[in-house]
């Protein structure tokens, strides 16, 4: 075979059609994507929590469903308390207790919800019951300032010993001895003593009694 046939046959193949299985995907594949699935509109990875991601061009609705506390603990932080809100809110009801407290405070601040302060009460109360101390600090707060329930300075300083001691070490507890101290200069000794002692029923219904051991 001479060099001008080889050429020949070399073009030839080259203009032949490609074979099943050979065509390139197209190149508009991505554009109906919707913002959100594969990067959030504002260009930030989303959080590292996230484990879980939409197949085959799901909505971003789909995605938040699959959102752990953690994850709505960031997107909560980073301001995005509509989203927060939203997926809290099924979390709570199902009993999960950081989403109660967290839902709570929302609801006291008016933060992704309308300002709320009966419903702010009620997640708060059932996060403390289950010994959140972020949630029993801000029930000793409410107490203190009157805000969602009637002030009873007591019952304020009796939510701040159970927060402090239920609080690891660090600067939340350190914050609500600061508080508590501050109650307690404005009260009696009576009503001093009264709190210490339904801070104590309360723990000694969760065999937790002895917690309050530090904070004679």
């Amino acid at each position: 075979m001479n060099f001008l046939s080889m050429v020949f046959i070399l073009l030839m193949g080259l203009a032949l059609p490609a074979q099943a299985g050979d065509d390139l995907p197209p190149l508009d594949e991505y554009d109906n994507v919707r913002p959100g699935v594969l990067m959030p509109e504002n260009g930030s990875a989303p959080p590292a929590e996230s484990k879980n991601a939409p197949a085959n061009g799901e909505a971003a609705e789909d995605l938040t469903q699959a959102m752990t506390i953690g994850d709505l603990v960031a997107t909560y932080n980073r301001g995005d308390f509509d989203l927060a809100a939203k997926r809290l809110l099924p979390l709570a009801n199902s009993g999960q207790h950081q989403a109660e407290e967290l839902l709570g405070i929302m609801y006291k601040s008016g933060q992704g919800v309308p300002k709320d302060l009966e419903q702010a009460m009620l997640w708060l109360n059932k996060a403390a019951e289950a010994n959140r101390p972020l949630a029993q600090h801000h029930l000793g707060i409410a107490y203190y300032t009157g805000e969602g329930v009637l002030t009873d300075p007591v019952r304020s300083l009796m939510w701040l010993h159970i927060a402090i001691a239920h609080y690891p070490e660090g600067a939340e507890k350190k914050r609500a001895m600061e508080d508590r101290d501050n109650v307690a200069a404005q009260l009696t000794r009576r009503d001093k003593d009264r709190a210490l002692q339904l801070a104590r029923e309360w723990l000694t219904k969760k065999n937790e009694g002895h917690l309050l051991g530090a904070q004679q």
